[in-house]
């Protein structure tokens, strides 16, 4: 009887979390398309073909479903840049290839992109949590290549932190005065491939800042 009800039980989260998995997957689409202001939970409700009800079972309002989304993006962006990258030895390389991926995956991550470059004043406070738990994740990653360049004896930095910041801030910049100018996240190939050659001039100008320090 125990047994059976155990069964029961695992069987009963596995299919809640499967449905979960849709549903951020499905919300995903939507809100990279159109933003959380102009997507609707029925909208993303007859997306799933789901009653609304059954959609605010498992998530209470659109902003902890769009939470949800960005930090599946979040969680993607980071495994999918650190097995792209530290493969990689020579810490200048590692440091090149780091911000090529870092854009290449911002242009299909719509909504971590989105969150990042649009004003969420208005949202939660949980929100403002997100976007920095993200930059201390990519900071890590930074400094680790840093830190190689340190021990390496190629790379001359009093504070890792303050320059993986830094280098972060810059980045950002270049991509928002593109996204800025457009008034839209979607970025066409001859566009990305100007910002790309911005982005690896910016990168070696940094690196040459770093070695002579």
């Amino acid at each position: 009887m125990h047994l059976f009800k155990k069964m029961n039980t695992a069987k009963s989260g596995s299919e809640k979390a499967n449905k979960v998995e849709l549903i951020i997957e499905a919300s995903q689409k939507r809100f990279g398309l159109f933003g959380i202001e102009k997507t609707s939970m029925r909208e993303i409700a007859n997306d799933l073909k789901l009653s609304k009800a059954s959609l605010y079972y498992y998530f209470p309002d659109k902003e902890s479903l769009y939470k949800a989304v960005v930090e599946k993006e979040q969680i993607e962006f980071i495994s999918k840049i650190s097995e792209r990258i530290f493969s990689i030895q020579e810490p200048e390389q590692l440091l090149l290839e780091y911000a090529n991926a870092r854009l290449s995956y911002f242009r299909t991550l719509l909504n971590l992109s989105r969150l990042r470059l649009e004003d969420y004043s208005e949202l939660k406070p949980g929100f403002r949590e997100t976007i920095q738990d993200f930059k201390e994740k990519e900071k890590e990653i930074l400094k680790r290549i840093f830190e190689k360049g340190i021990s390496s004896g190629i790379f001359f930095i009093n504070d890792t932190d303050q320059t993986a910041s830094l280098f972060l801030d810059l980045l950002k910049g270049l991509r928002t005065t593109l996204v800025n100018e457009k008034k839209t996240l979607f970025i066409e190939q001859e566009e990305y491939d100007l910002l790309l050659q911005k982005t690896i001039a910016f990168t070696n100008i940094f690196i040459k800042s770093l070695k002579y320090n």
